[in-house]
């Protein structure tokens, strides 16, 4: 288990020889793969964005009904307390 990360940076550094000495130029080889980047960057932040908001949506609905509870709780103690005052 300790040489995994060497293997796992050998097959990223093997790849990227392999991009390098691919049979087109240099120049297009790198747009290629700069422009299939961008685009996976584009949907994993889109996808993450997405998540966020959910977890977000999430939050503030608990959020209130722990207020909506919190409420009606002290609501009720009130009315207690008012009850044993009289």
């Amino acid at each position: 288990m300790k040489s995994l990360p060497g293997i796992v940076v050998g097959l990223a550094i093997g790849a990227l020889v392999g991009i390098m000495l691919a049979p087109e130029s240099g120049k297009k080889t790198r747009r290629r793969v700069s422009k299939k980047l961008s685009s996976e960057s584009e949907s994993f932040f889109k996808d993450l964005q997405d998540q966020l908001q959910s977890g977000l949506n999430t939050i503030k609905q608990q959020y209130d009904e722990y207020v909506d509870s919190a409420s009606a709780k002290t609501s009720d103690v009130i009315g207690q307390a008012k009850r044993k005052l009289k």
